[in-house]
């Protein structure tokens, strides 16, 4: 059976889509605040220390109703300004994206909160996805977290910061399957 031009760009299609899974899968998700959540009793700045943000990552704000989420410019952040967000939050449990590199800045909506160190900067380096800090605790997949009061009552089943939504072992290893078999495998299938 000859390939056609067709059969090529299914083929080429496959590969692709492999590797951009792959990239997907490497992603962490980043539970902003740990078990205090985005909340005032957190220690934010200290929170990003060992941490590495990659184009890919997830950010998790989980805050109770006195509090919100502004993602702000770098002059409104210092100020904590909020007049001029780009992006407001305040349904409780915001996901935000780090789609590129740079720095991100977030603030809550109450202006006393922020200059009580309730903001965050985020650093989002270079092009791919973060690989978790040598040493760095991997947590199991958890129940959704509840935001903490200001009496730091830390939330059961809370994972790890630097917590991998897929472990180590299992859709990697499925993955590298796949990947095999589409580089590997997928031509000899439509040679014969």
């Amino acid at each position: 059976m000859e390939k056609t031009p067709t059969m090529q760009f299914l083929y080429n299609l496959c590969i692709i889509f492999g590797i951009v899974v792959i990239r997907r899968c490497n992603a962490t998700t980043y539970f902003v605040g740990d078990s205090s959540g985005w909340d005032i009793s957190s220690d934010l700045d200290t929170w990003t220390s060992g941490k590495r943000f990659s184009p890919g990552d997830v950010l998790l704000f989980q805050y109770s109703s006195t509090h919100s989420v502004y993602e702000v410019a770098k002059d409104n952040y210092q100020k904590c300004n909020t007049t001029d967000a780009i992006r407001t939050f305040t349904n409780g449990n915001t996901t935000v994206a780090l789609s590129k590199p740079g720095d991100r800045f977030f603030v809550c909506g109450s202006r006393l909160h922020c200059f009580a160190g309730m903001r965050l900067l985020v650093h989002v380096e270079g092009n791919g996805p973060s690989q978790a800090p040598v040493g760095s605790p991997q947590a199991a997949t958890v129940g959704i977290l509840q935001p903490s009061s200001k009496k730091n009552n830390p939330a059961t089943g809370v994972a790890s910061s630097a917590a991998r939504f897929v472990g180590d072992s299992g859709w990697r290893g499925n993955m590298a399957t796949f990947v095999y078999f589409m580089v590997f495998a997928f031509p000899f299938i439509w040679s014969c």
